[in-house]
This record gives C-alpha cells, sequence and structure tokens, in this order.
C-alpha cells in the first residue's frame, strides 16, 4: 500500500488536503444534506472585502472560446460578486460546463447512490467493527459535538465518514456548498438558460473513495480526524490563495503535499487532467458557443495543469486577470 512508504505526518496533510480540495465536489450533495446552521463565528467570516480574482485563462481556437475558471467547491457569502474579468466571461458564453453537472449533484439519485456505497448492508456489521479500538471513542465524541448519533455513524463506511468530516468542518468556517463557484454559476445559468454538460459523473468521483481498500479508507478517517484542529488553518490558506488567484500557491502547496505520493497525484490530478483535454477540445471545435468550463482550481496551472496541457497542443492559450500585479499560476 501506498501509505505503508510514508511518513505518518505526511500522509495525514496528503490525504487531508485531497479531501478537502481537490475532490470536494465530491462531498457537496453531503455537505447540503447536512442542516446544521452556521456558527456564529462562521457567518461573521463570511463578510470578506473586496471582490476575489480566482484563476481564469482563456482558450481561443478560430472564433470559439472556452474560459477556464479556477473554482471552490466550498466558499462563503462575501465572496460575492467576483471580479468583473469573470463576470464578461460568463455574459460572453452561450454554454457552461462543470466536473459534474449540478444537475446531477442535486439529484435525489446522487445521495441514493453516495448512500448506497457508503453504508453497510449486513445488519450484524458496523463501522465500529472496522476501526481500531482507540478510534471509535474519538469519532463518537466528534460526531456527538457536531450533531450526529453513534446509531448513525455506526452504519456508515469509513471512506463517507471521511467526507462527512470534510462537509461538517468545512460549514464550521462558513465554507458552504451552497456558495461554491458551481452552485453560483448553475444557479444563474439555470436563470439565463444557459446549456450545461459535465466532464465527469458522481458515480466516477465517489469511486476514487469507495472502489479504495478498506485500509485506506479506515485512514482517511482517522487522518480526518486527526486534523480537525488544524482544518480552519489550512482551508483559509487555501482559500486566500484562491480569492488572489495566486496558481503558484496553489501549485507550491500541491506539490508539498504530494512529493512522495506520486500515484495519488496521478489518480486525482494529473490522469483527470489528461482526460478532460479531449473534452475541452471537443467544446472547441463548436463553430458557434463559447464555454464557461468551471473545475477545480488545483487542475488548472502548473506543469501538469489543463492550461499547459492545452498550451501543448498548440491551443492559444491567455491569462485573463484585468489589474493583477504579478502574472501568477502561468
Amino acid at each position: 500500500m501506498l501509505d505503508s512508504l510514508m511518513p505518518r505526518s505526511l500522509q495525514r496533510r496528503t490525504l487531508s488536503f485531497a479531501l478537502a480540495a481537490l475532490l470536494g465536489l465530491a462531498a457537496a450533495p453531503l455537505a447540503c444534506a447536512l442542516t446544521t446552521p452556521l456558527p456564529p463565528i462562521a457567518k461573521a467570516m463570511a463578510a470578506t472585502a473586496g471582490p476575489p480574482t480566482p484563476l481564469l485563462w482563456k482558450v481561443s481556437k478560430g472564433e470559439t472560446t472556452v474560459y477556464l475558471l479556477g473554482s471552490m467547491h466550498m466558499l462563503r457569502d462575501g465572496d460575492y460578486p467576483l471580479s468583473p474579468d469573470v463576470e464578461a466571461a460568463y455574459k460572453d458564453a452561450e454554454k457552461l460546463a462543470f466536473e459534474i453537472t449540478p444537475a446531477e449533484l442535486k439529484s435525489p439519485a446522487t445521495m441514493a447512490l453516495t448512500l448506497k456505497y457508503g453504508m453497510y448492508t449486513d445488519p450484524a456489521h458496523t463501522l465500529k467493527d472496522d476501526l481500531p479500538a482507540a478510534t471509535w471513542p474519538k469519532l463518537v465524541a466528534w460526531a456527538a459535538k457536531n450533531g450526529l448519533p453513534e446509531a448513525a455513524i455506526l452504519k456508515f463506511k469509513p471512506w463517507l465518514v471521511a467526507l462527512t468530516i470534510v462537509a461538517l468542518e468545512s460549514k464550521a468556517i462558513g465554507m458552504d456548498p451552497e456558495q461554491g463557484l458551481d452552485m453560483h454559476f448553475a444557479k444563474v445559468g439555470d436563470a439565463d438558460k444557459k446549456l450545461e454538460s459535465g466532464l465527469e459523473t458522481v458515480d466516477f468521483q465517489l469511486s476514487i473513495f469507495y472502489s479504495a481498500p478498506m485500509k485506506e479508507q479506515i485512514d482517511m478517517l482517522q487522518q480526518g480526524l486527526e486534523q480537525v484542529g488544524g482544518f480552519a488553518k489550512d482551508m483559509n490558506r487555501e482559500h486566500d490563495a484562491w480569492r488572489r488567484g495566486d496558481g503558484d500557491a496553489l501549485i507550491a502547496q500541491a506539490k508539498k503535499e504530494f512529493a512522495k505520493y506520486p500515484e495519488l497525484y496521478q489518480k486525482i490530478v494529473a490522469q483527470r487532467n489528461r482526460n478532460w483535454v479531449s473534452k475541452i477540445e471537443a467544446m472547441l471545435a463548436d463553430p458557434k458557443d463559447d464555454t464557461l468550463l468551471v473545475v477545480g482550481a488545483l487542475h488548472l496551472p502548473g506543469p501538469d495543469g489543463v492550461v499547459h496541457l492545452l498550451q501543448q497542443k498548440g491551443y492559444k492559450v491567455e491569462r485573463v486577470c484585468t489589474g493583477c500585479s504579478i502574472a501568477r499560476g502561468r
């Protein structure tokens, strides 16, 4: 197993980072379903001055344009309105594309699929049977603090508990999937009757978790619990880099986290980026409509990022960042 080859401290940082930053979209339906209200401190943090300038590129082929917009899947009220560049890209695009279509994310079938793969089917076997003895009381204490009864978490498989930790800890600091960039543009796109498409499916993203060996799922859960104390600091650091459109900072963090975990990096970052290129090329082949593509910000910059992959294929790719003092994340 990869985790057996790594120092425990690196394992914790890597999996926590992967869950919260790269696959946060998979946790979004779960976070929406959890009705825990935002605490007062989280509401206060939502008031952030000035519009964010998230990563944005313009890819051109002839008269057709695809805008690449770096998202965070959970954001705060204070992250809106967005920069004029982003608003202009939205207005110019006839179509919207996402990692997963918001319609699929919000479908009852998504939660049904999550529960299908995320819950034990044998009533005689529970989560407590699979966890180390020392982990169970820690999980029960965390669950009680977050309003989750012990009877409920007994039925959850470890990977689903890990996503639940991400969802609730994000909500605790005011990060809400209903405010995420994906959902924001889904709402305005629906109102403007813009066509929507997706690069992946919910099942594909969830399969990264539910197909993992039980030992790796337990590691995810344990590391999530261990990182609760530092979750706010790490997420706020990432959020700040996102607001600045600082691709260099995001990539530097990713390199640090994945330096000794190359197979995980390939699975959830590099390979998915490569898979997306042909789909973006299909968008560029449309002679009539431009597209705004909204994906996790960490997928765009860097040597394995979508921007570089498209440049290697000869496409003209321009950073759009009016007023940026330095060119970040090229």
